[in-house]
């Protein structure tokens, strides 16, 4: 049973009204025609809008909160009368909208889609006439001298610059109640601004619209990425004299619709003036990008911003003292869904009975329901880096590369790409964004930011008319599936019209044959659909001349036609995708040339006809990466379960509702921690199809092809020395970690040392030279460390590990091998001896934590890296107790 409110608060609502006409549209008959058509429908429907409309949503979010006993509130507000209003009432802003009936989605009991009524034309306002004075505003009906909460709807009608129609309760001296403004274009400026911002900040509470901040002189990146967005909103709203009032707020928060919002806080116990003076954050949905959430359902709805106002008033009536500005943004977002999914109203078929209104009471429960959490991030401040000190050598700006994968997945990267190919992406990757572009997904940054800006390019290119062909080249590696990205952003923007063509230029012997080819591209225009057409390795040498086809294609790029003889063809609308061949990355490209073939090439020329760029990332981890590119993993892990999706289902299987792969944890292994794939992701492509997987129902190790065919695509050896690794752990552990004491006792021994309970350099006696068992648990564990590290120091010179079956020899390492490795060595030991609250100094009764050695391996006494040298010695000593031996791979096979 709901319990009774135990305080009745008082909530004032005002600002700028509108009525709003909604003119709702039912065209039955085709066509646009100008003359009398008896058989459409339009009708004139009218409510209070604005302030009132806000105003008659709270008071009935007041209500279900009063009905569900958690708040109760009275809501005072503007006068508008209810009814007996016409467009000519000269009292008040008239605003028009044009709706039509539309797909909301959904679908009725008997399968056909649900309609709703959204705006589908926005005719704008009938502004009340000034006659050169102000008007008379809209007062608060029997408007109280305090309130416990001020909503203010600022439309830029006029509200802002009339003082006298302010609410008392905002212009008391003494007066602290919570204020929310929301306000549109333009933002941060007028009188009621710079009033709330000197008197009220502390207790303000500022909504804005992504939209209206943009048209602010502010630059703000839009559907680029989520990361991208938020950083550029931090940085205005904190840095931009335009809009930084905002940053002296309780709050502000900028919504994006339906997709998210971002909320800036000051941090509390810190003056706003000192840097990380400020909390901001992103509240988002993962499996879009702004804009994203109403995908190609059509129409738009009003009243976006006045529902996320209303989730917020709901928290200030929950808790008036703290606030849960996280909940109340869950909750307006909530109710922005659900306003959009239902619209002004359900269409029916037929009907003469139209009411187009905003669903009051609808959008009223769903505020005073709960919402599910949102993923939410903090956003790193942009300006962070350049109030830390740095020295020259310090990683270049690209390793400060913001991610919110990286916040939430940097020091899981390898056990979350082994889930990402167990379970899939979704159900792996939690509150991090996903850019999804027809069958591609991905959630590195680099390459989401780089996709959307080529979805945005085409989107433009294909909205207009247009006689050029629109030209973007892509780089990449080989194998990196170059073609494949802008095929799946292409396709989805504009389904079953693309029809993809591709011509590789390295096998065209002559000019005439690129004409053909021409041909062939301005048959599919003219057949209506909108050609895609790949040019692989235009970047090849034609005619004996370094990318010598450049020239060829600069009319054609330029005019957007081409001469056969003395007749010139129109190509018509199409996109030009030029794939390298020779150039991983645009930077690279033409950059081998002398000046003098770089301009005889036509390079300048062509790359000024170019509309847009795509460096293509791939499975390897990229060697020109400052950040040494941490989540090529997660790249690789995303191809091999789509790759394993769709060429090997018999080896997906259902468990408790979720798609789960059954695959060998060696396999598993290899396959994500191979250095590289020789040809990309078609040598993934390959080793799947190569393997023994029909008919079987996991991917077993004696699925996989022999060594020798292993290494057309990656190193052999290498590959099954993953596969083979051991999980040094256990008794395994405990065994391998005795040998390494053994090894460590016969270097000492040989040096001339005994035991001695106490060390002495004099008498060369040690009291560590005694039997693993009889060792303090902390020197143990130093040994197991030693072996636990084995792996990472045998890939740092080219060595791997693999189970002993041919006799192999033992191994001596040579001695650059073996000098590089002592020196790892050193290194590794440091880091465990600091980690464990070692630092340097000679050691004492008082001070034990203190060690002599905590110092670069150049710096070290020649008898302490003999030691590290010995433990190197020792490897192979070491594994053969667990049967393995060690092989030499390439070093350029394992450095990664």
């Amino acid at each position: 049973m709901n319990q009774p409110p135990k305080q009745t608060s008082n909530v004032v609502v005002t600002g700028d009204v509108t009525i709003d006409w909604n003119l709702a549209h039912i065209q039955n008959l085709p066509g646009n025609s100008a003359a009398w058509a008896a058989d459409d429908l339009t009708r004139a429907c009218w409510q209070r809008g604005g302030a009132a409309l806000m105003a008659d949503l709270i008071d009935a979010l007041a209500a279900a909160m009063r009905q569900r006993g958690q708040a109760d509130a009275v809501v005072q507000s503007v006068a508008v009368p209810r009814t007996d209003l016409t467009p000519t009432d000269a009292r008040f802003n008239h605003a028009y909208a044009m709706y039509s009936p539309v797909a909301s989605g959904d679908k009725l009991p008997d399968g056909k889609p649900k309609l709703v009524w959204r705006v589908t034309q926005f005719l704008g306002v009938d502004r009340v006439a000034r006659n050169g004075g102000d008007v008379a505003m809209q007062r608060v009906e029997n408007e109280p001298d305090r309130a416990d909460i001020v909503v203010l709807d600022d439309a830029a009608l006029g509200f802002r610059q009339q003082r006298s129609a302010w609410p008392r309760a905002l212009l008391a001296p003494e007066a602290r109640p919570w204020i929310i403004l929301k306000i549109a274009r333009p933002v941060a400026q007028g009188p009621l601004w710079d009033h709330l911002i000197q008197n009220c900040a502390d207790r303000l509470i500022t909504v804005m619209t992504v939209g209206d901040l943009r048209r602010s002189e502010v630059q703000i990146s839009r559907q680029i990425s989520w990361e991208r967005t938020a950083q550029d909103l931090f940085w205005e709203l904190i840095h931009n004299p335009r809009v930084n009032g905002a940053a002296r707020c309780a709050a502000t928060v900028v919504s994006f619709d339906a997709a998210g919002a971002f909320l800036l806080t000051p941090n509390r116990g810190e003056k706003k003036d000192q840097l990380g003076g400020w909390k901001a954050e992103l509240l988002f949905d993962p499996d879009v990008c702004e804009g994203g959430w109403e995908g190609d359902r059509p129409g738009k709805v009003i009243g976006n911003t006045v529902a996320l106002t209303a989730g917020i008033v709901r928290q200030l009536l929950l808790k008036p003292t703290e606030p849960d500005f996280h909940a109340g943004i869950q909750s307006g977002l909530a109710a922005q869904r659900r306003l959009f999914s239902e619209g002004y109203g359900a269409y029916a078929a037929g009907t003469t009975q139209v009411d187009v209104a905003f669903p009051l009471q609808t959008i009223a429960e769903e505020l005073a329901t709960d919402a599910k959490p949102w993923a939410i991030a903090a956003i790193q401040d942009p300006v962070k880096s350049l109030h830390v000190p740095t020295t020259t050598t310090a990683a270049p700006a690209a390793a400060r590369f913001w991610t919110i994968l990286e916040d939430h997945y940097r020091m899981l990267l390898e056990s979350t790409a082994e889930k990402i190919v167990l379970d899939g992406l979704k159900a792996t990757i939690r509150d991090v964004p996903i850019g999804r572009f027809g069958g591609l997904q991905t959630v590195d940054r680099r390459e989401i930011e780089a996709l959307h800006s080529i979805q945005n390019l085409l989107g433009e290119y294909c909205d207009q008319p247009q006689k050029r062909p629109l030209s973007i080249a892509v780089f990449g590696p080989p194998g990196s599936g170059k073609s494949f990205g802008v095929e799946q952003v292409a396709k989805s923007l504009r389904p079953g019209l693309v029809e993809v063509k591709t011509f590789n230029l390295s096998q065209f012997g002559r000019a005439e044959e690129l004409l053909a080819a021409l041909h062939q591209v301005r048959d599919i225009a003219l057949q209506g659909k909108l050609p895609l057409v790949f040019w692989d390795e235009f970047d090849t040498a034609f005619d004996g001349a370094p990318l010598g086809w450049l020239r060829y294609f600069l009319a054609p790029m330029q005019d957007g036609s081409f001469q056969q003889g003395e007749v010139t063809h129109p190509i018509g609308k199409c996109i030009f995708v030029f794939a390298g061949g020779t150039s991983r990355q645009m930077s690279e490209f033409g950059k081998d040339l002398e000046s003098d073939e770089f301009k005889s090439a036509k390079v300048p020329d062509f790359v000024s006809r170019l509309k847009g760029f795509l460096n293509v990332l791939g499975p390897n981890r990229q060697a020109t990466d400052p950040s040494g590119d941490p989540y090529y993993i997660i790249r690789r892990a995303i191809l091999l379960r789509s790759i394993l999706e769709r060429n090997t289902p018999n080896l997906i299987h259902e468990q408790n509702g979720q798609k789960r792969l059954s695959i060998d944890g060696g396999v598993l292994r290899a396959l994500l921690r191979i250095s590289e794939y020789k040809h990309g992701v078609r040598s993934i492509e390959s080793i799947i199809s190569m393997s023994s997987l029909a008919g079987h129902t996991t991917f077993q190790r004696s699925s996989l092809p022999p060594e020798a065919q292993l290494d057309l695509h990656v190193s052999g050896l290498e590959f099954l020395s993953h596969v083979q690794a051991i999980e040094l752990s256990g008794e395994l552990l405990e065994r391998l970690a005795e040998a390494a004491h053994k090894v460590y006792r016969a270097g000492k021994e040989r040096d001339g040392w005994k035991y001695g309970s106490v060390k002495s350099e004099q008498n060369k006696t040690h009291p560590l030279l005694i039997e693993y068992a009889d060792l303090p648990e902390e020197y143990k564990e130093s040994n197991r460390t030693t072996v636990r590290n084995i792996p990472k120091k045998l890939a740092r010179a080219g060595y791997v590990m693999m189970p002993s079956r041919s006799n192999e020899p033992a191994i001596k390492f040579p001695g650059d091998d073996l000098e590089s490795l002592a020196e790892y060595e050193h290194e590794l030991w440091m880091t465990a001896q600091l980690a464990a609250g070692f630092r340097l100094g000679t050691p004492t009764d008082a001070q034990p934590l203190l060690n002599e050695y905590l110092v670069p391996w150049s710096q070290l006494d020649d008898k302490i890296k003999q030691i590290d040298r010995d433990l190197v010695r020792g490897i192979p000593k070491i594994l053969a107790e667990a049967g393995y031996a060690v092989l030499r791979v390439s070093v350029d096979a394992t450095k990664s």
